[in-house]
């Protein structure tokens, strides 16, 4: 006798799609390439809408989602709406354990599952939000534990109740491919850094195709001075080999669901499995990757996390060369040479610790000049031609940049939020 699918993966569904903070229509652009490029075949249409932070998707197929969660980029997280409806007592509470429980989604046994569990109330239902909590742990039959894969969230706003479960359990932008992350300062989330270079890459598409009427740009090369821990240059290898947050071989909470059928988890991962290959079996159209770091426990780290990727990837261990070396030195400038000889397009990848560089925040006007007055220098000297991205934190040195780019290079200056800060992603390409 067959076994029978559980409720909630027979039905269409609904899930709110959180982005990297700033980047909604960004990452429902990416979903909706995936949406039409799907690694299944699925029952259901889904259908989309966007608010402030968000995108919500309903009358989804629930195996779709999973393709989603193992192929967003610029994701945080994908949550599935397991239940919506009145809950104005501890009865109602009540029900919708039990519901939750009928879905067939979670086995309760025992042991009580460890789970983490949010509240964010407003209403008259006159408890803490902290009560709410408690009280749907105990209805649930689970365990609080901060740390748990299995993460609710529950809004109740008045009488109505939303309750959401993550299918990523830990963020999306733990891909899974950095051996060491402490070195880095002030680290950018693989998501917004995913983020930055998927719309540094068109905006070079638009000056191209402006300028040239190139559809596609090809750069020669990828040089990342100031490379940390290897986030932009690893996100944008990703982007180039099509890799998503699930080719690295991390885990995800969708995977302890019960019911999930193990034979659609096992073909989404075969189908990216194949992309990475084909992807590694193409090395002619993979341009050499080259990381600057002047920072002697970073550049170590550096080394084993691209070494790490790789590997992960399924590409040479060659194709991201890692240097010691300073921005503003010749000793970065030697690396760069070798990589870049005269006449060739390279695209420059910018996230400066200006923190550890500056005295005073007022010195960050003066700091990015000379970073963009330095590029200029380099196409001199070196003959090749930059484009790329850089990462700023004020608006007069975001200014300072772009004036002295200004007459060699076009800019586009994005604004999005970081760490609750306002960060300026400056584009910049041929004039």
């Amino acid at each position: 006798m067959a076994a029978i699918s559980p409720k909630y993966l027979s039905r269409p569904a609904n899930f709110v799609i959180r982005p990297a903070p700033g980047w909604v229509d960004l990452a429902a652009e990416e979903l909706a390439e995936l949406t039409a490029n799907p690694f299944g075949k699925y029952k259901f249409v889904p259908e989309f809408k966007t608010d402030k932070g968000a995108i919500h998707a309903s009358n989804v197929d629930f195996r779709q989602a999973l393709d989603w969660c193992m192929r967003l980029r610029t994701a945080h997280d994908i949550e599935w709406l397991a239940w919506e409806g009145k809950c104005g007592s501890w009865r109602d509470l009540g029900k919708v354990s039990e519901a939750l429980k009928a879905s067939g989604f979670l086995t309760v046994g025992p042991e009580a599952t460890d789970v983490h569990v949010a509240v964010k109330a407003n209403t008259s239902f006159v408890v803490t939000s902290g009560t709410i909590r408690q009280k749907f742990i105990e209805l649930l039959g689970v365990k609080q534990t901060e740390d748990a894969g299995l993460r609710f969230r529950l809004d109740l706003y008045r009488d109505r109740l939303r309750v959401l479960v993550s299918l990523a359990g830990e963020p999306m932008y733990k891909r899974g491919y950095k051996k060491h992350l402490t070195s880095a300062a002030a680290p950018l989330p693989e998501h917004q850094a995913a983020a930055c270079v998927r719309t540094a890459l068109s905006t070079l598409e638009k000056i191209a195709l402006e300028k040239v009427g190139l559809e596609k740009i090809a750069f020669d090369g990828v040089y990342v001075p100031f490379a940390g821990t290897g986030t932009l240059a690893f996100e944008w290898l990703a982007a180039h080999l099509d890799l998503g947050s699930g080719s690295f071989g991390r885990s995800f909470a969708f995977e302890s669901f019960a019911g999930i059928p193990a034979t659609t988890v096992a073909h989404i991962r075969k189908k990216m499995s194949e992309v990475r290959t084909a992807s590694a079996g193409a090395p002619a159209i993979l341009p050499p990757v080259l990381c600057i770091e002047r920072n002697a426990e970073a550049l170590s780290d550096l080394s084993d996390n691209a070494a790490h990727f790789c590997v992960l990837a399924g590409i040479d261990t060659k194709a991201i060369g890692v240097a010691a070396g300073d921005f503003f030195k010749t000793d970065s400038e030697t690396a760069l040479r070798a990589m870049a000889s005269s006449g060739r397009s390279i695209l420059m990848l910018l996230n400066p610790p200006y923190g550890q560089r500056l005295k005073a925040p007022a010195e960050a006007k003066k700091y990015f000049g000379r970073i963009a007055s330095h590029i200029v220098d380099l196409e001199v000297r070196t003959g090749a031609s930059f484009s790329g991205l850089c990462l700023i934190p004020e608006e007069p040195a975001s200014a300072a940049f772009v004036k002295s780019l200004k007459g060699t290079h076009k800019t586009t200056t994005v604004h999005f939020t970081h760490g609750g800060s306002d960060i300026r992603l400056v584009v910049f390409g041929p004039a």
